[in-house]
């Protein structure tokens, strides 16, 4: 049987030896890479980094799904800024956004929120989802017909060109006689700013939405209060005018049947829209009117041949569909179909301060009797304010021009 060997065990001086041959192999700045505790610790070291950076790609992907936009929805986190010094750097991510648009945007549940920040004051928008909640939704030809068709409408025909228009004043069966006789060169429509303010209860068929709710036009005496409804009804080939609405303000429209096709040109381009110089709305509270002359829908580019350089956002907007034009776009609409809609228009807090520009222009006496601390007044302090130096004469011709307005409608036919 063979005997089992003995571990040699080193002499002392044999360990001596290993251990300053060891020490020999030792890094003068005491770093031994090959010890089995540093080794440890550089694959933990290693362990660690492949974490994070395994961590920081996950969370860049995500975040690029979660800002990956659609055209009907804007991610509001792209306007939250943090530690900003100042309300420049605060307004850069939204315009930045705003500008990459460059066309309508159809928004259903659009928050009060995301529509002040994006769209208010900024950029049009058609709101898809609030006019079906209208009993105004219902209105038909025959229902106006057997509920108002002997009652009188104001209306303008147009024979050839769009400047060639003339105002009258019939039962509205009368016009609706002739709805479908429409051409290119001759046609009707029918823009009655007074129809449903006389008649409330109809006009009630027509719910403010959330985005219209701040209305400071509603501090304004009735004198000299913009009249907030105006009824729309055309042939097909009508058109408006291209305009910027009165005052300035954030202006909306909305079709019930038929179909309208808009023309919108970002502010920044009057240089090429040949506007009608000194003109005044003849509103019951003057102000300027501004006008062009182009009809953008058969434009004549012989005589205005700056108008080639202007660039407008072009859509369709749909029965159901209201249209929100911020301050000072101008814009022109045309009636493919025979057409139905209402106008309306608000001033709050993103057009006020525009809006008291545009009425003291033409307003000076008015002007002149602001309080010296009046540009330091918050929006409803500042209305208030013009509306109570209000001088007494310009009040009375408020009263003048709305009387007036009620007899042409009696008078013509």
């Amino acid at each position: 049987m063979t005997k089992p060997k003995k571990r040699k065990i080193p002499s002392k001086s044999e360990s001596q030896k290993k251990k300053s041959e060891l020490q020999a192999n030792i890094p003068k700045n005491g770093n031994n890479t090959d010890k089995p505790d540093d080794i440890t610790s550089r694959n933990r070291s290693t362990y660690i980094y492949l974490v994070c950076i395994t961590f920081v790609s996950f969370l860049f992907l995500f975040t690029a799904l979660y800002c990956n936009v659609s055209s009907k929805s804007i991610n509001l986190d792209v306007f939250k800024t943090k530690n900003t010094t100042s309300e420049e750097e605060k307004n850069v991510p939204l315009f930045e956004q705003i500008q990459k648009m460059e066309t309508i945007h159809r928004r259903a549940n659009l928050s009060l929120d995301e529509f002040q920040a994006v769209y208010d004051g900024k950029w049009p928008v058609l709101i898809t989802d609030v006019m079906q909640r209208w009993p105004a939704i219902n209105w038909t030809t025959e229902f106006f017909l057997n509920s108002y068709g002997e009652d009188r409408i104001t209306m303008k025909a147009v024979r050839g060109s769009l400047n060639k228009g003339e105002s009258f004043a019939l039962p509205l069966k009368l016009y609706l006689s002739h709805i479908n006789e429409g051409t290119p060169d001759t046609w009707t429509y029918l823009e009655d700013e007074i129809f449903l303010e006389q008649r409330p209860k109809l006009k009630e068929d027509i719910i403010t939405p959330v985005y219209l709710q701040e209305d400071y036009f509603q501090m304004f005496p009735p004198e000299i209060r913009p009249w907030n409804a105006m009824l729309l009804w055309g042939t097909r080939f009508s058109r408006s005018s291209l305009h910027i609405d009165p005052y300035n303000w954030t202006g909306t429209n909305a079709v019930f049947m038929g179909l309208k096709k808009w023309k919108l040109f970002e502010p920044g381009q009057d240089q090429y829209l040949y506007v009608y110089p000194d003109r005044k709305s003849e509103f019951p509270l003057n102000c300027n009117k501004y006008n062009s002359p182009i009809d953008t829908f058969n434009p004549d580019y012989k005589k205005y041949p700056l108008f080639k350089k202007a660039r407008a956002i072009e859509f369709d907007q749909h029965p159901g569909e209201m249209l929100i034009i911020p301050t000072g776009w101008f814009h022109q609409a045309y009636n493919d179909d025979v057409t139905m809609a209402v106008s309306s228009q608000v001033m709050n807090s993103g057009n006020y301060e525009i809006v008291i520009e545009e009425i003291l222009k033409v307003n000076k006496k008015l002007k002149r009797r602001l309080p010296d601390n009046f540009q330091d007044l918050g929006p409803v302090e500042k209305v208030s304010t013009l509306m109570r130096l209000m001088p007494k004469d310009i009040l009375k011709r408020g009263r003048e021009v709305n009387d007036k307005a009620v007899h042409e409608i009696n008078k013509i036919t």
